[in-house]
């Protein structure tokens, strides 16, 4: 089952039937209201939302620098006579603008959208997250091997078996065999001076 998300709405209306329509309890928690900057900014300083509504007349700029800082896709509904700058002011941003009004089935839609993107982002996140790891790890372990190749003399090959070897017969993996030799070969270092 998916994970339910949290939504802030941010509208003149505490209650409204639209929004139990768009944001049902079997998709998402209970969502909050606010009505103001101030309320948005304590709201998410004391809880993580996964998404805001924004149907409320608000400068567009400090709703972007709010997306942008709390890292949330935001859904921002505008009059017509305002779409085209802000649209422009946020295409660099997670603040998806659309004009009101706009037919239920519209935005239904511009919610499902954005529930792709925010689970896309999500998951390349991961794989960003998971790739770096790779990384650093690969360099603990090659600098490991580097450190070995000048402390001892010896040549790659056999630096690399050697951390290997560590590793099987300690049933460790080569990084946490790397990260221990490291802080020996360190101390030694230390000791030395």
């Amino acid at each position: 089952m998916k994970e339910r998300k949290k939504v802030l709405i941010v509208s003149d209306k505490k209650e409204d039937p639209l929004f139990r329509e768009l944001f049902p309890n079997t998709f998402y928690l209970p969502y909050v209201c606010v009505q103001s900057m101030v309320d948005i900014k304590q709201r998410l300083l004391k809880e993580k939302f996964d998404l805001i509504w924004v149907q409320k007349t608000l400068p567009p700029l400090e709703i972007r620098d709010i997306s942008s800082s709390y890292d949330i896709y935001t859904i921002l509904l505008v009059r017509a006579a305002v779409y085209d700058q802000v649209a422009y002011q946020m295409r660099d941003s997670k603040v998806l603008v659309f004009v009101v009004p706009c037919p239920k089935a519209t935005m239904l839609q511009v919610i499902a959208l954005t529930e792709q993107f925010m689970n896309q982002t999500a998951l390349l996140e991961a794989k960003i997250a998971k790739a770096q790891k790779r990384l650093n790890d690969l360099k603990t372990v090659d600098r490991c091997k580097m450190e070995l190749m000048d402390h001892f003399h010896w040549n790659e090959q056999k630096a690399h078996r050697y951390v290997e070897k560590s590793a099987m017969d300690n049933g460790m993996t080569k990084v946490q065999v790397a990260g221990r030799l490291l802080a020996k070969l360190q101390l030694r270092k230390e000791q030395n001076i």
